[in-house]
């Protein structure tokens, strides 16, 4: 798949291969950390496009400028490359001390015993009192915080805004329902010959929103799926018909969306719109040839928007790092230093320190301010995030979203046939 997560059973092969080799290791060794005074190098990997790669190198470089005993080797990829490489180190005893981590890898990695507790450096090395509760809980589990929120993000829609007043759709001011959004994302076709909207039938995370919105959820609290074949065969269904106004990109444009900017139907000017989550607005003003606006996700609930107040991502330390302290020393530096949150502005959404975001809200400019603004514009309508979490074995589900979703929009299968058989692969990959 091009630009996709990696196919659930070569993931699953290679986290199963890698997660029972380094608990063994992990239970047979366990490194001291070098006193955080000493010289040493610190490993650092994470993904995301070339806006947030610039920003986080220009960042790390502040940081061994404060600490110059500590120097960090930073490492980036493309999501998917990410995944494999990682689980790949992990497997050879070479993971990296700091890492970063979404949902479904910060539960497989931490249920699989791969993260330090960052417990003991609470309140010392690692300062969380400008944190607000909701965002550290994701990175929380049996009462131990694993992980470190990166940011604050939710979803939205960007569209080029001179395609959509030639359209002449604007955007209602309670927000669109999903009638009248396929009915404007069809206007939009007729009026520009492009796709109203990139379709979006491929991502786990917008059908997650589309749940919330009914009052369901990816997974329920008990770590068991939130939802049934016959949601998601009715919300493939719903994108199937918008497919045949047109009204959304065809399948042989969806087939190579990934959620990057790289491979971006915007991007390459097949669609006026795109859903994403707000710490991508950056990458698509530096990469969209014209005008971006911001627009919050269609909903045909007042009450539930099904947008987030979630972290983008997670940082973590590894169980194995022979550097604890250095590593968390760096990722202090990136959740709370003020001068690290004004580098990088909103590449992880805006920065998770209270004190922080203010700042940098009050002088951001270009992307950095529309970024804000939005937030602020919809905070009464964001969803808290403690019930959007990712269990353990959930990591396929993207994958398998995105592969079988291929066969529904190419033919090769039905909504309902494809629908079935995500849900059996994501009940096997809970262990159900």
């Amino acid at each position: 798949m091009r630009g996709r997560t990696p196919r659930r059973g070569r993931w699953s092969v290679l986290a199963a291969a890698a997660f029972t080799l380094a608990g063994t290791l992990t239970a047979c060794s366990s490194p001291d950390d070098v006193s955080s005074d000493s010289e040493q190098t610190i490993r650092f990997v994470w993904w995301g496009n070339e806006d947030r790669a610039a920003a986080t190198k220009k960042a790390v470089a502040l940081f061994e400028k404060k600490h110059p005993n500590i120097n960090v080797q930073a490492e980036f990829s493309g999501y998917p490359a990410y995944v494999q490489k990682l689980t790949t180190q992990i497997a050879g005893g070479a993971a990296p001390d700091l890492l970063q981590l979404d949902r479904p890898t910060f539960g497989e990695y931490q249920q699989k015993r791969q993260l330090a507790d960052l417990s003991p450096y609470v309140g010392k090395s690692l300062k969380t009192d400008k944190i607000p509760t909701s965002l550290l809980a994701g990175g929380k589990a049996d009462g131990r915080q694993y992980a470190m929120p990166a940011g604050l993000t939710t979803e939205l829609i960007v569209f080029d805004e001179e395609l959509f007043a030639k359209a002449g759709v604007s955007i209602p001011e309670e927000g669109w329902t999903w009638d009248r959004f396929a009915a404007d994302m069809v206007k939009v076709q007729n009026k520009t010959g492009r796709a109203g909207a990139s379709d979006f039938g491929w991502s786990a995370d917008l059908f997650e929103a589309w749940l919330h919105q009914r009052g369901k959820a990816l997974y329920a609290t008990n770590s068991k799926l939130g939802f049934t074949k016959d949601d998601l065969a009715e919300y493939w269904s719903m994108l199937g018909s918008l497919r045949q106004k047109k009204a959304i990109t065809p399948p042989e444009v969806t087939t190579k969306s990934d959620g990057s900017v790289q491979n971006s139907p915007m991007i390459a000017k097949e669609s006026a719109s795109e859903t994403s989550y707000d710490s991508g607005v950056s990458s698509y003003v530096s990469s969209y040839p014209g005008a971006i606006g911001l627009a919050p996700l269609p909903s045909d609930s007042t009450t539930a928007s099904g947008m987030p107040a979630l972290p983008p991502v997670y940082y973590g330390v590894s169980q194995r790092s022979s550097h604890k302290e250095a590593a968390t020393l760096l990722l202090d530096f990136l959740v709370n230093d003020a001068e690290a949150s004004r580098t990088l502005g909103t590449t992880r959404g805006t920065p998770p320190n209270s004190d922080n975001k203010d700042a940098v809200c009050a002088q951001a400019t270009g992307p950095d301010k529309q970024t804000c603004d939005f937030q602020t514009k919809v905070a009464d309508r964001l969803m808290p995030s403690d019930s959007w979490f990712w269990p353990s074995g959930s990591a396929a589900l993207k994958s398998d979203f995105q592969r079988v979703y291929d066969d529904v929009i190419f033919g090769k299968t039905s909504a309902p046939a494809g629908a079935a058989k995500v849900v059996e692969n994501a009940e096997q990959g809970l262990g159900r």
